[in-house]
Order: structure tokens, then C-alpha cells, then sequence
């Protein structure tokens, strides 16, 4: 079971992704910037992550020279609280299940995750904002809307994770500005 105190340090932002970083390299030390780094998150939250996890006893750090040098635990009452967490990340994974599942219809052309989940700046239970980019010659707005909501009611149901879709008509993606600038540099998803 695991306590109040270690969900609390769980929910705030950066820390699942600290955790599921070290795990995923259990023989190497990480110092604060390249664990940040390869975990996706701001050096500061970084910082007060690997202060949180050392405090809660997760981490272990030592300094070398200037740096600080982050391994986790090798507590064993710690470590089976740490295998608790998923390998993986719901609101990523929830978007590429809708993806996928919305991936049958003909129209589609790619999706992208944008938004907090897509800066890999989002907390637990935030919401997936996913790019749907559409033939304008197969379907109109209105009815990818349509069928994009409802899709995203039903993986809400499946996953309990909110995605909220945002479709753009393929001509869209071509032009300069706008929206398409700000997905052009975004994770594609899935891609016709």
C-alpha cells in the first residue's frame, strides 16, 4: 500500500518521470542536468524532484566535484513501492490508443500530440490535447469533430484519461504560421 506522503510526492510534476528514468537505467548515475535531460523535464524541476524523492528515500545522491550524482534506491521496502508505479505514461499511451483506434477512418491523416503532454510538462490526470489532421476532400469539419469526440468519450471511458482532439484541415499544415507552426515541431502519434 503506498502512504499519503509518497502519492503527494508522486502527483507533483517531474517526478513519475524521474523515477521511470532511473528505472529504466538501475547501473548508471545521472547528474541533475542530464537526468533532466533524458527525462523530458525542466532542470529546475529536476532539481526539486530529485530533492523530494532523495527526502521520501527513493534516490540516492552524492556529489562528485560540483555535480550531484542521482541512482535510485537500494532500499528493498522502497523499491517494491517504486515497481508500483507504471512503466509507461497514461495520458501518452491513452492518445496513441486513440490514435490508433481513430486510425480506421479513411480521412484521416495523422495525429499530434501538443499541448503540456506534448512539451512532456503535464501532471497525473492532466488532459491529451491530440492534433487530428484531416482530408478536407473526404470529410468536412463538422463531421471529424464529430466522430473525433466521440472517439475520445469512449478512450475516456477505457482509460479514464480526458484527450481532447483538435482537427485541422490538411491544407492548414501547409501554411506558415498559426496553428500549424506551433504542431509542425510536435510528436507525430500515428501518420498515414
Amino acid at each position: 500500500m503506498l502512504s499519503r506522503e509518497f502519492l503527494s510526492i508522486l502527483a507533483r510534476r517531474g517526478r513519475i518521470e524521474i523515477i521511470r528514468t532511473l528505472r529504466a537505467y538501475p547501473e548508471r548515475d545521472f547528474t541533475i542536468n542530464e537526468l533532466a535531460r533524458v527525462a523530458s523535464v525542466p532542470v529546475m524541476t529536476a532539481w526539486r524532484a530529485v530533492k523530494d524523492l532523495k527526502k521520501a528515500g527513493l534516490v540516492k545522491t552524492r556529489k562528485i566535484g560540483n555535480a550531484t550524482s542521482v541512482t535510485m534506491t537500494d532500499d528493498r521496502a522502497r523499491l517494491s513501492s517504486i515497481r508500483l508505479i507504471p512503466e509507461t505514461d497514461p495520458q501518452r499511451e491513452a492518445a496513441k490508443a486513440y490514435a490508433l483506434q481513430l486510425s480506421d477512418n479513411p480521412w484521416l491523416q495523422e495525429c499530434r500530440l501538443f499541448g503540456m503532454v506534448g512539451r512532456g510538462e503535464h501532471a497525473p490526470g492532466e488532459e491529451v490535447d491530440v492534433a487530428i489532421v484531416y482530408n478536407e476532400e473526404l470529410i468536412d469539419e463538422r463531421q471529424a469533430k464529430e466522430i473525433a469526440s466521440a472517439l475520445a468519450s469512449q478512450v475516456k471511458i477505457e482509460t479514464n484519461v480526458t484527450v481532447v482532439p483538435l482537427c485541422i484541415p490538411a491544407r492548414e499544415m501547409s501554411r506558415k504560421g498559426g496553428i500549424a507552426s506551433e504542431l509542425r515541431d510536435r510528436e507525430t502519434i500515428w501518420k498515414r
